[in-house]
């Protein structure tokens, strides 16, 4: 039963699966790989993350890159946020879901742009691994230690990410500056604590005060 259990959790009905969120990322995932298919020069030149590019006023491609994958990276990014992005927009509804889409890839894009500029590079960066790492790092902060059906058993949430991203490094040694990839995982954390610690901070009424002092109101909460 427990198993059963942990398998419904990592294959939800298609209601849950597709979420707002998640159908705005995957059409737009689909859109930059049909763009790519059919004109790929154009498309690179017009939406592909290149430090040239923004630097001469191209700043909506901080925004677009990651929606530009070959069929592999559609494949993979798509089911990132497919299964693991649901699940985060799930738990922190649509609004919140993209904010931290947003937040990872901008980030990431623009330390590709500096790293570029420091070491002397011009390489246009796509992709939605950035954003798929950030949904990776997001995943196991959120739902630590709750275990999940995968291949021949369980694993808990938060050594699916670490093995992902560990997978992640590996594959990026061959050309180190894609890791800025993979720092979108960081990014994440980082974004996940600050919201937590947002959350946590005591909130004060209206009309009462902090201090404890003769004759004032103090909240509890």
């Amino acid at each position: 039963m427990a198993d059963m259990q942990e398998m419904r959790m990592m294959l939800p009905s298609p209601q849950k699966l597709f979420t707002p969120g998640v159908i705005v990322l995957i059409s737009l995932l689909v859109a930059g790989f049909l763009g790519l298919s059919l004109a790929r020069e154009a498309v690179g030149i017009a939406l592909a993350l290149s430090p040239y590019g923004v630097l001469h006023g191209k700043i909506w491609q901080l925004l677009t890159y990651p929606f530009l994958n070959d069929p592999i990276g559609l494949i993979g990014n798509g089911m990132i946020i497919l299964f693991l992005g649901s699940a985060i927009e799930r738990e922190w509804r649509t609004a919140s879901f993209l904010l931290l889409w947003l937040v990872v890839t901008v980030t990431c894009g623009l330390l590709w742009i500096v790293l570029n500029l420091l070491m002397g590079y011009s390489v246009a960066g796509m992709g939605a691994g950035v954003g798929g790492y950030g949904l990776i790092a997001t995943f196991g902060l959120l739902f630590r230690g709750q275990r999940f059906f995968a291949l021949f058993g369980s694993i808990e949430a938060q050594h699916i990410a670490i093995g992902l991203i560990a997978i992640g490094v590996i594959l990026s040694l061959p050309m180190p500056i894609t890791l800025v990839w993979v720092a979108g995982a960081i990014v994440a954390y980082v974004h996940v604590k600050a919201r937590w610690s947002l959350q946590a901070r005591p909130t004060v009424r209206p009309g009462l005060q902090r201090s404890g002092g003769k004759g004032q109101f103090v909240d509890i909460d």
